[in-house]
């Protein structure tokens, strides 16, 4: 998990620090300290992955020159060197030493794309020097940074206090007429904003790779947790701490001691309200699981019958909400942990939303007609969909959005907006996550803005409120989590402002970061800002614009004329319709999209699709690929679209491709257009998020640009889907639905106007609490359907669980009352145990459970038998994942009766668990006709390949789950403490094996008659653990390598050390043993051949 440690210090003279020897230490390298003519050797220092020696971009030529054609190592020791030369101080403070934590989340790879991303936006941009090195200790990936304390200047250094500069661009001064001098690397207050950088680009980049995880820099204090913060502990005392360990005595450091304490008060504190795991884990994660609970858990307990029992406690805490049980995945057969939330996070969001449709409703901010012709006269260069958006935030409502890609234009749009809105009459101010953000809002757009944070603070305290004369622009707000905006949006409606939101749409992502800006343009609408203006034919253009301002009817109006927009009598002949016209204007010199709103309608126009391409020759069946969604078979000329965003890849989620080359498991893809054309080569085991392409859902098509588009509308559509996907296209359009089901339901205009997406299309329950978990799952990419059977199915359980618990709670009483003033409580005497020589693993990082189903998972025959079973729901049903749902398979492998009723309801009615594949009747075609065949044919091999799964499941979980039993056990051993006389006596036998005397050694050890008794029991204890003759290879010589690795697995680092130390005595225990075993061997031989010997031959 990610930890939120950024510590600074000075590299001070004063203290006995030298910058070089700080440099060679970092780099794990050999120095030479040119001021005190020495070299400094660290190059057998272990753990260094990366490292970078960078200049900003205006260093002076002398800088340049200095680390020319040098090696990353030579640089810095160069340029330390000089800074160490030019500082004459005995107390000269010589640079400054950060010390950052990296999520383990992240890859090294991703890692490095991180701390290069804030070292260029937060170090080099200010001018500073970055001497930076990634350390990926285990469990600790870490960066140190060093930076300058003096800006670099033409020859050499400058001074390290510089002139403050005032508005007029002069030098400011005091009441006195003095200067006002900064420190140039920055004070308290800088750091504070230096240390909020690097959390949001932490932040940034973990939502960019996908991890639903947030960090929070702030103090325990600051957030609301009821718990007393850490300390951190240095490398050099928890050296003290293992040595100390390891010899049986106390260390007396006050830092540890301390730690101690802290450690002990926070478990206190978790037992007496474990509420307070719960506010952790949700800082950072709105859905987490199970493992998210025990990572938290983890930091602060140890004993394993406390943390199983409190963490019992938290995930059956009231305010915890189970919305998605336990699962199987469709693609892999694996178990998938149960989703958890908390009802406040529900209400939150849910509060959040009600109030955004509620300031969207009321119209009391607009700005004139005539101020806004006057600032686009003034700004004659905005495009016209910059206009249409400052029309659309300008509008009279409390609330607006806007949507745009970086360098789209939003900027420029921001401003012009900004004298809009002052011209109206309006106080214009901004926010936004990061400082860096909320600067470039106040230099580029003239909106004078603040961190989040500090706009929160200062309301706090009364000052610089919101009132109904301002609006308040939140830039970045993609980036910002549920429970600040709610807060944002709270403000403003008390306040009767208006608030304007400005994200990116790559942030619009299923987790928790980008889920409260979703959840409030999904609900409002909002204005789109793109680098090209798609449409050529002006007619086209006006009608996006008519859709940008919420006019449908009139959009529709205009490609009804052109006979765009075609209706049949149902819903699946306008699916026929299209996919016909689709292949008869099918040009591969042209880019095309089918789009829809529901995830089967474009699984099933992908495959009529690329069927239609395969009966023209175009495509062949092409090599399969198993995707996260199952077999696919790609072809040279298939569309594809990428799924999830992937840094090494270079592709967004929703980025379409074209493959270009096709093998078994392996693509290459074409990207882009022009210019920016580029081939990426695509293997499945390093990613498989991707599907044909020829068809997508609407939501994925955002930020698309492409020639031709096709639209398969649905009665689900509202007026910003709509607009979405009517603005995707550059030449043609065409939209088709069904005339019969939209007639029913108010007609094709009402639907696609409609302001607001109904939240839910399901209402399983009256209470509001579950609507609103419905809508709260579905923003974070969660099947609501499956949600709303989990929230069901939790209610009926507490409902008969507490039935139960009253009964019990009567049985118990009624006990107790017999019993009362009878009972004692026995006096217990508890001798105190030596501790053991080497600790057994008690408390293990995943359940039994959990390590079984990895190991299940990762079988090789079951994963071949999985994809069987996989591939035969597909050829069976027409919409395979839902039918896998309905059949609810985690059931059938938890309980035998419920596997044996499924399969049978599978033979006897398989059309109860979903739709087959194909029709039947006098309509039907000839190819449905003979889908359906096949599916009837297959519906009995269904059966038969999950039966022949299930059998070879269960004998692949009671051989695993007995072998991981077996190693639980036998890692849990103690290997116990030798007496001093038994240790002793096992030093003299190695002495004497190191000198090759083995009767020297069996003497030793049988001079002592109790020790050698003692020795037995420890050589059992250490043969049960480890093996009997685990120690005495010659890879067991030192306690290092493969060996050691494997037999420390799962120790903690303490007794790690202990074993270390404890290898030597082992060994020579063991090769004791090995000694007696031989000569007892040779003896029994010699006795052997003697009682031959004396024994008669009988002659015949």
């Amino acid at each position: 998990m990610a930890v939120a440690h950024f510590s600074v210090s000075i590299v001070s003279r004063g203290d006995g620090r030298s910058a070089v020897l700080s440099a060679a230490y970092r780099h794990c390298a050999k120095m030479d300290y040119e001021r005190e003519a020495r070299t400094i050797d660290y190059s057998r220092k272990q753990g260094l992955v990366h490292e970078e020696f960078l200049l900003p971009a205006d260093a002076p030529q002398w800088a340049r020159k200095l680390i020319a054609d040098r090696a990353v190592t030579s640089a810095a020791e160069a340029f330390w060197n000089k800074v160490e030369a030019f500082e004459k101080r005995v107390d000269a403070q010589l640079a400054k030493d950060l010390t950052i934590a990296l999520p383990l989340e992240l890859s090294v790879e991703q890692n490095i794309a991180l701390v290069r991303d804030f070292v260029e936006k937060h170090i080099l941009s200010e001018g500073m020097v970055a001497d930076w090195v990634y350390h990926d200790n285990p469990g600790n990936p870490h960066i140190h940074l060093m930076t300058t304390l003096r800006p670099l200047t033409e020859d050499g250094f400058g001074a390290k206090k510089v002139a403050v500069i005032g508005d007029d661009g002069q030098p400011l001064r005091n009441k006195t007429g003095k200067i006002v001098y900064e420190l140039w690397a920055g004070d308290a207050q800088d750091f504070n904003a230096f240390r909020d950088g690097w959390f949001e680009r932490q932040n940034h980049h973990l939502v960019l790779n996908g991890i639903a995880l947030q960090v929070d820099g702030r103090s325990y204090e600051k957030q609301g947790i009821e718990l007393v913060p850490t300390i951190h502990v240095g490398v050099g005392a928890k050296a003290i701490q293992r040595k100390a360990t390891s010899e049986g005595w106390k260390p007396s450091l006050e830092r540890l001691d301390l730690q101690e304490a802290r450690k002990a008060e926070n478990l206190r504190r978790i037992q007496a309200r474990p509420e307070i795991v719960l506010d952790l884990v949700t800082r950072e994660k709105s859905v987490f699981d199970e493992r998210d609970v025990a990572k938290v858990l983890h930091r602060y307990i140890d004993d394993p019958a406390v943390f199983q029992q409190l963490l019992a406690r938290i995930i059956q805490n009231p305010d915890v909400l189970r919305l998605q049980g336990d699962t199987v995945a469709f693609t892999t057969g694996e178990r998938v942990s149960a989703r958890y939330t908390t009802r406040e996070l529900i209400r939150l969001e849910a509060g959040m939303a009600r109030r955004s449709v509620w300031l969207a409703a009321r119209e009391t901010h607009g700005v004139p007609e005539t101020v806004l012709e006057a600032t686009f006269a003034r700004h004659k260069r905005l495009s016209d969909e910059q206009r249409t958006a400052i029309e659309h935030v300008a509008g009279p409502a409390l609330i607006a959005a806007v949507v745009g890609r970086a360098g789209a234009g939003k900027t420029t749009m921001m401003k012009a907006a900004r004298e809009a809105w002052e011209l109206g009459g309006y106080r214009v101010v901004g926010g936004a996550l990061a400082g860096k953000a909320a600067e470039g809002l106040s230099r580029e757009a003239g909106i004078a803005s603040r961190t989040l944070a500090s706009w929160a603070l200062r309301w706090e305290k009364g000052r610089d409120t919101l009132d109904s004369k301002t609006v308040f622009v939140m830039d970045e707000a993609g980036m910002v989590a549920s429970k600040q905006m709610a807060g944002f949006v709270e403000a403003v409606v008390r306040a009767g402002a208006k608030l304007v939101l400005v994200g990116d749409p790559e942030q619009l992502q299923p987790i928790e970061a980008g889920a409260a800006f979703r959840a409030i343009a999904d609900r409002i609408g909002y204005a789109e800002l793109e680098t090209i203006y798609r449409q050529r034919e002006d007619w086209m253009r006006k009608a996006s614009l008519d859709l940008a301002r919420g006019n449908v009817d009139q959009a529709l109006v205009a490609y009804r004329a052109q006979g765009r927009v075609l209706g049949s009598e149902l819903k699946a002949e306008a699916v026929e319709n299209l996919v016909a016209d689709w292949n008869r204007d099918y040009d591969p010199a042209k880019t095309t999209l089918i789009l829809a709103h529901l995830r089967r309608d474009v699984r099933m126009l992908n495959e009529l699709a690329r069927e239609k391409l395969v009966e023209r020759g175009i495509l062949t069946e092409g090599h399969g690929f198993r995707t996260a969604d199952g077999i696919r078979h790609f072809d040279a000329g298939d569309q594809i679209v990428f799924l999830k965003n992937e840094g090494s890849l270079g592709v967004k989620n929703g980025m379409i491709g074209r493959v270009v080359e096709a093998a078994p498991n392996r693509i290459m893809v074409s990207l882009g257009e022009g210019d920016q054309r580029r081939q990426v080569s695509v293997e499945q085991r390093f990613y498989n998020n991707l599907d044909h392409g020829y068809a997508t859902t609407i939501h994925k098509s955002q930020g698309a640009t492409v020639d031709r588009v096709k639209v398969l509308a649905s009665l689900s559509l509202d007026r910003h889907l709509t607009y979405v996907a009517m603005t995707r296209h550059r030449e043609d359009l065409q939209l088709y639905y069904g005339r019969r089901s939209f007639a029913f339901n108010g007609g094709l205009t009402k639907i696609l106007s409609r302001r607001i997406a109904k939240e839910t299309t399901l209402d399983y329950e009256r209470g509001t609490l579950y609507r609103q978990a419905l809508a709260f799952a579905e923003n974070r990419g969660l099947h609501i359907v499956q949600v709303a059977r989990t929230m069901l199915r939790d209610r009926l359980d507490w409902t008969l669980r507490q039935g139960l618990r009253l009964a019990d709670l009567a049985v118990r009483l009624r006990a107790a009352g017999e019993r009362l003033g009878l009972l004692q409580t026995p006096t217990m005497r508890t001798k105190k145990e030596a501790r053991p020589m080497v600790a057994g693993v008690k408390l293990f990082p995943k359940t039994l459970g959990d390590t079984v189903e990895q190991k299940l998972a990762d079988d090789p025959a079951l994963k071949e038998l999985w994809e069987e079973v996989s591939t035969r729901f597909r050829y069976v049903f027409a919409d395979s994942e839902t039918a896998f749902r309905t059949m609810n398979f985690h059931a059938v492998l938890a309980d035998r009766q419920a596997a044996s009723h499924t399969l049978q309801k599978l033979t006897i009615n398989p059309a109860s668990i979903g739709p087959l594949n194909g029709k039947t009747g006098l309509l039907a075609s000839k190819a449905d006709r003979e889908a359906r065949r096949v599916a009837d044919l297959n519906v009995p091999a269904l059966k038969r390949d999950i039966e022949r799964y299930l059998e070879m499941r269960e004998r692949a979980l009671q051989r695993i789950e007995g072998e991981e039993k077996t190693l639980r056990q036998r890692v849990s051993i103690d290997t116990p403490a030798l007496s001093p006389a038994a240790h002793s006596v096992l030093e003299r036998v190695r002495d004497a094996i190191d000198r090759n005397d083995l009767p020297a050694a069996m003497g030793y050890a049988l001079s002592n008659r109790e020790a050698k008794i003692e020795i037995d029991g420890f050589n059992k204890a250490v043969a049960e653990r480890f093996g009997e003759r685990t120690l005495l290879t010659n890879a067991a010589r030192n306690p290092a390598g493969q060996l050691f690795e494997k037999l420390a697995e799962g120790l903690q680092p303490q007794e790690k050390e202990r074993l270390k130390e404890a290898w030597p005595v082992m060994r020579t225990a063991q090769q004791l043993a090995a000694h007696e075993r031989t000569a007892a061997t040779l003896k029994q031989a010699e006795d052997l051949a003697l009682s031959q010997r004396q024994t008669p031959v009988m002659k015949q």
